[in-house]
């Protein structure tokens, strides 16, 4: 195996195992606290600020084998079929009562489609968890189309899915579907038909360390 594919497997390892240990911590501040009951007309406030840790996503590839998924810039990926990826969580404030405010990741990390010469980048993730949304901005669009902010995939979060500790918040295991957005902009790049809205894409961890 070569240096680089080595390091890239030693530091994906590393991340997934980051995100085992803080999902231990989570399950055990759950185990002590009963969470708070939501409010969906709540404004968002008395945030906290995000310090770190990050998101994995188990892709489903039913559907689009054709198309390749790679990683790009500081995200790592845990298997060789390129079925599971991590991206770093750099910032951010979130109200974990509330289940509102703004994931924000490293801007480069993020995963690319591509086919033949076509290629398309989605990077920059936010996730939303009060609009249930990952925003992305998209590399490779056409002018004139949406590049920036643009809904990703849908989170469809039960209540039994998050976990709150103190200086933690977890989603843990949440199904994740395709934005009527991210369709337009795959069918436009490879194949009219390929993807649709609500196309199930796999499953979520969010792992959110906090001051609070």
């Amino acid at each position: 195996m070569s240096a680089p594919g080595w390091r890239q497997r030693r530091r994906s390892s590393l991340a997934w195992a980051a995100l085992a240990g803080a999902l231990a911590v989570a399950l055990l501040a759950l185990a002590l606290s009963t969470p708070p009951a939501q409010s969906a007309e709540a404004q968002c406030d008395a945030t906290t600020r995000v310090t770190g840790l990050a998101t994995a996503l188990t892709l489903n590839r039913e559907g689009y084998r054709r198309i390749d998924v790679s990683a790009t810039g500081k995200a790592g990926i845990s298997r060789r079929d390129g079925t599971s990826f991590v991206f770093p969580i750099t910032r951010g404030q979130v109200n974990k009562d509330q289940l509102c405010g703004r994931i924000v990741h490293a801007d480069s990390a993020g995963l690319a489609f591509t086919e033949g010469g076509k290629r398309l980048v989605f990077n920059g993730f936010v996730i939303d968890p009060d609009q249930r949304v990952l925003y992305a901005d998209v590399e490779g669009r056409s002018e004139g189309e949406d590049r920036y902010d643009v809904p990703f995939m849908r989170l469809h979060i039960q209540p039994g899915d998050v976990l709150r500790g103190p200086g933690v918040l977890a989603l843990n295991e949440v199904n994740v579907t395709l934005t009527a957005a991210a369709a337009h902009a795959l069918n436009q790049k490879f194949d009219p038909n390929l993807f649709e809205a609500g196309m199930p894409m796999g499953k979520t961890y969010v792992m959110v360390h906090t001051e609070l």
